[in-house]
């Protein structure tokens, strides 16, 4: 009986990443591709801090979806061991795990001390919403975070006997720092440092209307604080259930096969679930905004589709024109 209910509940987990993980992998993915396309299109994002802030947040998501989450998602569905078909598997992904996603944390939290910095009330210090500081601060974290993921490049170099779709580290006291420092302190405290800015950019925002504000400004700052604040209430309600049962299975000492088949169907969900952390940003923007709506729909509709459509009617026209000069 228990080794038919172990065989029913990793054919689930198969099943889920199958049909559930890869169609929301997809669906995240070009969430983040639209976001940077947007960002990228339009003049008003390009000159403000905060959306480049969000801008290379998507970037560091792009690339964990791309290098990472697929790589996770299609072992899963596939019952696939890289480690028999990439070199370096378990140290390259881990590397731009590490990577990416505390990147994109930092980012996130940046972005909305950037709009309390914009939404203040004190003109000292509004010049810390600055777009050349971001560029410099992106450069520095970028530089700082992709230094931590080498240590996770060096130490985890195993795939987990307990969940083959994820790497376990060597040394035992990285491991516990893996859990304790990185799962349960950064990962949770960027994003409380985020809620608390958010808050404050938030009553900020709310008292624009009463001072002296130019009012395109005013609207992109209040757009951006409801955008930016949203995206760390999905943040938290996306990620915290991954980084808990992460931690436990990498503590969990249980051999039990039916407690390890229940915790991998368990980590295949919390792992799909995660992938919004990653990939949500577009979705969430058009949720909340309706004037990042009437840009996206500028951007990506009025911008690209019509250009397109108009790259393919013209040769048709000119083949007519030239029919119709030979007829004459």
């Amino acid at each position: 009986m228990s080794a038919e209910y172990i065989a029913s509940l990793y054919n689930a987990r198969i099943q889920f990443a199958r049909y559930v993980s890869i169609p929301i992998w997809f669906i995240c993915l070009l969430s983040e591709l639209f976001s940077i396309i947007v960002f990228l299109s339009l003049k008003t994002f390009r000159q403000s801090s905060c959306a480049f802030y969000l801008l290379i947040m998507s970037v560091f998501n792009l690339i964990r979806l791309v290098f990472s989450t697929s790589v996770v998602v299609i072992s899963i569905a596939f019952s696939i061991n890289w480690t028999s078909v990439l070199i370096y598997y378990c140290q390259i992904r881990n590397l731009i795990v590490a990577t990416c996603v505390i990147s994109a944390i930092t980012m996130l939290c940046l972005a909305i001390i950037d709009q309390y910095f914009a939404t203040c009330t004190r003109q000292r210090w509004q010049k810390w919403s600055d777009i050349k500081l971001a560029y410099r601060l992106t450069i520095i974290v970028s530089i700082f975070w992709t230094s931590h993921g080498v240590l996770y490049m060096i130490y985890f170099r195993q795939i987990s006997p307990i969940n083959t779709a994820v790497c376990i580290p060597i040394n035992p006291i990285f491991l516990r720092y893996h859990v304790y420092g990185y799962f349960l302190t950064l990962s949770n405290l960027f994003p409380l440092i985020a809620v608390i800015f958010g808050i404050m950019s938030y009553r900020n925002a709310r008292t624009l209307t009463t001072r002296t504000h130019p009012l395109i400004r005013h609207e992109l700052d209040k757009q951006l604080t409801v955008m930016v604040l949203v995206e760390i209430c999905v943040y938290v309600c996306t990620y915290l259930p991954y980084s808990i049962t992460s931690g436990f299975l990498q503590l969990n000492t249980n051999r039990n096969p039916v407690v390890l088949a229940q915790l991998n169907l368990i980590n295949a969900i919390t792992l799909t679930i995660n992938i919004l952390t990653n990939g949500s940003s577009f979705y969430t923007y058009i949720c909340v905004s309706r004037r990042f709506r009437r840009q996206a729909k500028y951007v990506l509709y009025d911008i690209y589709i019509n250009r397109f459509r108009q790259n393919r009617i013209g040769p048709e026209q000119i083949t007519a024109h030239f029919v119709t000069d030979n007829a004459h």
